[in-house]
């Protein structure tokens, strides 16, 4: 039942998000005669400093969020995999300096290596998708390398080599079906991680640059006004919570 909840939940966000754009597509208006006006009919979510409809921009910035999230994991989950699958059907050497590479990665925190790599391409869209994508393909990798080793042992793998079936054909048939739901578990914490790496990069001024919006953005603006008009800042972080704990929850992940 909590995790039915959890689901719809997160449901109605997404469709709220996109409701909010489709309907309202006023996100970059500026009105200095409308700023900082609170909640109401015409306004829901309020106005921010330059007059902008907060609504239109909460539900835009949470579909560039969802949308950069979903693409950097996919990214890294891809890559992550076959880079573990490569190492471990070459062995040796390669596979060790596999070892090797994921440990360097992992000594440093997820969040400073996505500092460091939206920095260096400057932040954007594809800034962001780049640096999560960067930072994020090891966890895939360190968890595929465990698991395909494993697989690469058991008989009904080596028999659809030995009877020559291609390599690939075989780990889309035997390997993947096998391993999809500790995948799909790491697939939702990198999501929710992705969630929350991308406004904190947006938050910086590293991420999403003005005037597109982003929930890190929005945020990192409201907190200038927080003590005249606070929701600038809090409607976007409730969005980020809510959204973050719905996918963390979509499995039931402790």
């Amino acid at each position: 039942m909590k995790n039915a909840i959890y689901k719809a939940l997160f449901l109605m966000i997404f469709l709220f998000c996109v409701a909010g754009v489709l309907f309202k597509p006023d996100y970059y208006t500026i009105d200095l005669s409308s700023r900082l006006l609170s909640p109401s009919f015409s306004h829901p979510f309020g106005t921010d400093y330059l007059g902008r409809d907060l609504l239109s921009r909460v539900c835009l910035g949470g579909l560039i969020s969802f949308s950069i999230s979903f693409v950097s994991v996919s990214i890294s989950l891809i890559v992550g995999f076959f880079v573990a699958f490569f190492a471990s059907v070459k062995g040796g050497l390669v596979d060790k300096l596999l070892v090797s590479l994921i440990d360097v990665f992992q000594s440093f925190p997820g969040m400073l290596l996505a500092v460091v790599f939206a920095a260096f391409f400057k932040g954007g869209v594809w800034g962001v998708i780049v640096a999560l994508s960067v930072s994020g393909w090891v966890g895939f990798a360190r968890i595929s390398r465990g698991l395909i080793i494993s697989k690469l042992k058991e008989d009904y793998f080596v028999y659809s080599i030995v009877s020559g079936e291609r390599v690939l054909k075989a780990v889309l048939k035997h390997i993947i079906p096998n391993i999809k739901t500790p995948l799909l578990v790491q697939l939702l914490l990198s999501f929710a991680g992705a969630i929350i790496i991308e406004a904190s990069l947006s938050f910086l001024g590293i991420g999403i640059k003005p005037p597109l919006p982003s929930w890190g953005n929005i945020i990192a603006d409201g907190k200038e006004f927080i003590l005249v008009a606070p929701y600038i800042a809090v409607i976007p972080g409730v969005f980020l919570t809510l959204s973050v704990l719905c996918v963390k929850n979509f499995l039931k992940i402790d």
